[in-house]
Parts: structure tokens; sequence; C-alpha cells
């Protein structure tokens, strides 16, 4: 295929979701161009020159919608394949990228499924966090049986958790330095109170 063909197609899919949109309740944000090359290496940018290497590409197209008073931001995941066919996040073989709000609208999630089974999620923004979901991808493919999916689901799942807990750890690690450094400083300040005290009284 073309190298210029993903950048026309990607900015032709870009137009077509912009032109999709109600002009009263919605507005356009942005695209998120993400390049896959030969080598399984997902690159973003929130521009199309980014797809020049790209031998596959997901686009991540954001509007605002109005919501009673309120805009919030929605997410539409589209796919390009290395024949240059496009799908709505659909990757083949009953895999499919998805975004969706988690609990309130403001949460926003993109979703690697197989047909019915969430594989991976990861919240918004998702610049960083392409690699991984691509790798996920990668690996879910490989699975022998529906039964290696689910324990992969699971196993990843775990594996979120004990992150998001090692980070309150580091958190909580960092709260407490800050904490006996202030007390340190609260006590030399005392120290120097008593001092100026005892001096008075002499």
């Amino acid at each position: 295929m073309r190298i210029d063909s993903f950048k026309d197609i990607a900015k032709y899919c870009t137009e077509r979701f912009k032109n999709s949109l109600d002009e009263e309740s919605e507005r356009y944000v942005g695209t998120l161009y993400v390049s896959i090359d030969e080598h399984d290496f997902a690159d973003c940018s929130t521009t199309p020159h980014i797809l020049s290497q790209a031998t596959k590409c997901i686009l991540i197209h954001s509007r605002q919608a109005l919501a009673i008073t309120r805009w919030y931001t929605w997410y539409k995941v589209e796919y390009i394949d290395e024949e240059g066919s496009v799908t709505d996040g659909m990757l083949g073989n009953g895999f499919r990228l998805y975004s969706t709000n988690r609990g309130s609208f403001s949460d926003q999630v993109l979703i690697l499924y197989h047909d019915d089974l969430e594989i991976y999620s990861c919240p918004a923004p998702f610049e960083e966090k392409m690699q991984k979901v691509w790798d996920v991808y990668l690996r879910a493919r490989r699975a022998k049986s529906q039964a290696a999916l689910e324990l992969m689901a699971e196993l990843i799942e775990k594996d979120e958790t004990i992150l998001e807990l090692e980070g309150e750890i580091a958190n909580l690690k960092f709260t407490n330095i800050l904490l006996e450094k202030q007390k340190k400083q609260y006590r030399g300040l005392l120290r120097q109170i008593r001092e100026m005290v005892d001096e008075i009284n002499r």
C-alpha cells in the first residue's frame, strides 16, 4: 500500500467524523493518530504526519457533547488495516477497541474486547497507553482458547490493581516524608520561640 494512502484515508475519516456532528450540541475536539509500524511499535500524534511509516493505524476522534448545561468529552475509535479498510475499531477475529464512559460521563475509558469479554481497559487520556493497548492485543491474539483469554484478562486486571496500589503506597510515602519535614520545621520553630522567651525572662 502507498505510504501516503494512510494519511489520505485518516484525513478523510477525520473530516467524515467532523461532518457527522450536530452543530448545536456537539463540537469537534481533535483526533489522536496512532501509527503502528511493521515492528508493532505504536506512536501517537495529534497530526496525521505520523502515519508515514504506518502499516496500520488507529484513529481516536474526540468530541464534546452537551448534556443539559455541561460539555463532556466522548471518543470514537476507527481502525485502518494493512489493506486500507476502515472499521469502527474492529481489529478482526472478534477483537474490538471501543470507548465509553465508566461511572460518570467524565470518566471515559478505552476498552479492548474479544466478543463480550473485556480484556483490558485504560482511562483517558490515551496517548501514553497505546503501546500497552497494542501489546495486550498482540498477546491476546495468540491465545489458544477462550479459557486462556479469560485467564489473561483476569491476570491483567490484577496486575493493574497492583500497579494502582503501588502508586498509592508511593504517594503515601511521599506524603509522610513531607509531614516529617514539616514536623521538624515546627519543632525547630518552637525551639527558637522557647529560646527567645527564655532570653526575655532572664
